[in-house]
């Protein structure tokens, strides 16, 4: 990513680093304001966004693995997705040679390894909570162009395989998980409405999912 940007010139607006599988915008990205300006606008900048508030870095998968690479105490601050940032192009050059320099270091020292899934996200907030991240600001969870939806919906989808595997839809919670798999969480709500006893099902999902789930505009 870091050298495409680099050979492209005529690249000299917002750049968004991201994945796509939970990814949702609630705005056009490119359109975002950030501060008072456009972020096209402002030099060297560049936005990072926190997770759910359930999360926190106190959680193993960044605690532990930065204790002890670095040896540093991140303590309780909210925590960031490695999965989306986005920013100016010199904000994000400098982003990317930041990230590369701190997987440098982490590969060529046998306590920093680790075979875990995501120390991507051990590094990015590592990084941004040791004020390594040049101009940087974290956006507060649910407010920005774009939302990371994998823990909330991971779970919404962990709670309807238990109530699921208490009604019966499987001999255990792997059972349950299959069939919530092969029915779908939102069908399985809704299409059962007149089989069962008036508010145990809901037919249109925008009228419980949001509410039941806090997946509301924050105030």
């Amino acid at each position: 990513a870091r050298d495409w940007l680099l050979e492209c010139e005529d690249c000299t607006g917002g750049v968004m680093l991201t994945d796509t599988r939970d990814a949702y915008f609630q705005s056009n990205p490119f359109d975002y304001p950030f501060g008072d300006h456009p972020m096209e606008e402002l030099p060297e900048e560049l936005m990072v966004f926190e997770e759910n508030p359930e999360l926190s870095t106190d959680h193993w998968l960044t605690s532990i693995p930065v204790q002890r690479c670095r040896k540093y105490e991140l303590k309780s601050h909210p925590m960031l997705c490695s999965g989306s940032t986005m920013g100016t192009r010199q904000g994000i050059l400098d982003y990317i040679d930041s990230m590369v320099n701190e997987f440098d270091y982490w590969s060529d020292r046998q306590e920093c390894r680790s075979d875990t899934v995501g120390d991507d996200q051990s590094i990015h907030n590592h990084l941004y909570y040791s004020k390594q991240l040049k101009n940087a600001v974290a956006i507060p969870h649910r407010t920005g162009p774009i939302h990371v939806v994998g823990f909330q919906a991971d779970k919404i989808f962990r709670g309807a395989i238990e109530q699921a595997a208490k009604e019966g839809y499987g001999e255990d919670l792997a059972a349950a998980e299959s069939f919530i798999n092969n029915v779908g969480y939102l069908h399985w709500n809704e299409s059962s409405a007149e089989q069962v006893l008036p508010g145990e099902r809901r037919k249109d999902w925008r009228t419980w999912l949001p509410l039941e789930h806090e997946l509301i505009d924050p105030k």
